[in-house]
């Protein structure tokens, strides 16, 4: 099991907050890729963090009408993405069968839950030779 405490120690963290509508999903991905390519992750791992980010932020869209919540993080090991924001009430996030498949093959590490009505959720990508999916 992935926890925090196996990320070592943290690097720069950026944080961003945008409005719960896909048309800023591209900030989001700009973003994603840019903390990727600094916490030295290749061409391709940073594509596949982006891919990740998007895919879970997109879900939370769906279940919410609030502002998400986003940090990047470099780690020694690669790059963390970290999101929350409150859920629509009596929703729950619904990634699709296609999502879950895509941000699985895509991320070493993601988790996507609610806990009462905040909705959290933290994905890990990491560079070349750092650790092992």
């Amino acid at each position: 099991m992935v926890t925090w405490d196996s990320f070592g120690d943290l690097g720069d963290e950026l944080v961003m907050v945008i409005p719960p509508y896909s048309r800023y999903l591209r900030s989001v991905r700009l973003v994603a890729a840019d903390a990727a390519a600094r916490a030295g992750l290749d061409c391709e791992e940073t594509e596949d963090f982006r891919l990740a980010v998007d895919e879970l932020c997109h879900t939370m869209m769906v279940a919410t009408d609030h502002a998400l919540h986003l940090s990047f993080t470099r780690t020694d090991a690669g790059v963390v993405a970290r999101g929350a924001t409150k859920a629509r009430t009596g929703t729950w996030p619904a990634m699709t069968e296609l999502s879950a498949t895509i941000v699985t093959a895509l991320a070493d590490a993601y988790e996507l839950d609610l806990c009462g009505d905040e909705l959290h959720f933290f994905v890990h990508r990491s560079h070349t030779g750092a650790m092992t999916r």
